[in-house]
């Protein structure tokens, strides 16, 4: 694998499940030995995303390095930036990821919200995806309405010249409890999502996500993971 790759994760909306799956490929690819680093270049209200990435990757970067846009306010990035003296523009956007891919193996981006998600006066998530010319990765939570979420989704990479990517199914509920929708959701998004693979992660069970519960996971989730990382 040459270096520099970079994989960015989007989702179907936000709480998608984007930093769970973020999560799980940067604790399976460091735990077969490649150098591989998360980042989150955006973060609005809480910074528990950024805190989960950067336990799985110790030491290796600040948290400005791996977030260096965030907002205290929990609303959208060209909201929460609105007052700020340092607003997301696609050139800073691509240097803070430019910066980073020199330095490992593969980049794990993970972007604030969906696609679509305004970052800026004429800016979303879109033009950084064209301008880096990267692998994408969509993460939807397996429940009622993802097939229309996730193709819409799908349509638009292809919209815009994504050349490479892939959709990545988690399920949130265990698997006695799982409805009928959610045991489809993957053989009709395969079916309508013309060349796009789709993927599945189980359920991680109930109680708190961290770094512990990530490396567990990672590991019954070894195969899973692997055939994900095919698409980059």
């Amino acid at each position: 694998m040459r270096r520099g790759k970079i994989l960015f994760i989007t989702g179907t909306d936000t709480g998608a499940g984007k930093t769970v799956l973020t999560a799980l490929l940067l604790a399976h690819l460091r735990s077969q030995g490649m150098n591989a680093l998360g980042m989150k270049p955006i973060c609005t209200g809480s910074r528990s995303d950024v805190r989960l990435l950067q336990s799985l990757q110790p030491g290796e970067l600040s948290d400005d390095e791996m977030n260096p846009f965030w907002y205290h306010t929990p609303v959208a990035p060209i909201v929460a930036a609105k007052d700020s003296l340092r607003k997301p523009t696609l050139a800073r956007l691509n240097k803070s990821v430019q910066v980073l891919r020199v330095r490992c193996d593969m980049l794990l981006v993970e972007g604030a919200g969906g696609l679509m998600v305004p970052l800026a006066k004429k800016l979303t998530w879109e033009g950084l995806v064209k301008s880096l010319e990267c692998t994408v990765l969509v993460a939807a939570k397996n429940q009622l309405g993802v097939i229309n979420h996730g193709l819409l989704t799908i349509n638009r990479l292809q919209t815009i010249g994504v050349k490479h990517f892939g959709f990545c199914l988690i399920d949130h509920r265990q698997v006695r409890k799982r409805d009928s929708a959610e045991a489809e959701n993957q053989r009709i998004l395969s079916k309508f999502s013309l060349k796009c693979p789709v993927f599945k992660i189980p359920s991680m069970g109930s109680g708190l996500i961290n770094s512990e519960k990530i490396k567990v996971s990672q590991k019954k989730f070894k195969k899973s993971l692997a055939q994900i990382l095919e698409i980059v």
